[in-house]
């Protein structure tokens, strides 16, 4: 098997500029982010810019963007804080599974949601 195309690989420092998390922060991997609307400020990393490009049009997850982003969760994590502490991004921390149950009640089983789609699929 032949190797893939040759990634350049950037240290997680650079791309966060060399600054950590602010203390304050406590990302999970499910945390939605989402952008303010706030163009990205002269000491922003292309980082912290793709990374705004990336939830201009929704939410997105910190695991989700880091996929896009091709880059570790914690590097993202810390690239988030950076951004919600600057006020270009909104982050909400998941549902914890104590309000599973009442936000779920609304919903229908899981059982029906999988004979209709036997049943559509059968058509």
């Amino acid at each position: 098997m032949s190797p893939g195309p040759a990634r350049r690989l950037v240290p997680s420092y650079l791309a966060t500029g060399g600054v950590g998390a602010p203390e304050h922060s406590r990302f999970e991997e499910l945390t939605a982010l989402q952008a303010t609307g706030r163009s990205a400020l002269p000491h922003h990393t292309p980082a912290h810019q793709r990374l705004l490009d990336l939830v201009s049009d929704g939410g997105l997850t910190v695991m989700e963007t880091a996929g896009y982003l091709r880059l570790p969760v914690g590097v993202v994590k810390m690239l988030a804080a950076q951004l919600v502490s600057d006020g270009h991004l909104r982050a909400a921390a998941p549902l914890p599974d104590a309000l599973a149950p009442a936000i779920n009640a609304g919903r229908p089983d899981k059982a029906l949601l999988e004979e209709v789609m036997h049943g559509l699929l059968a058509l």
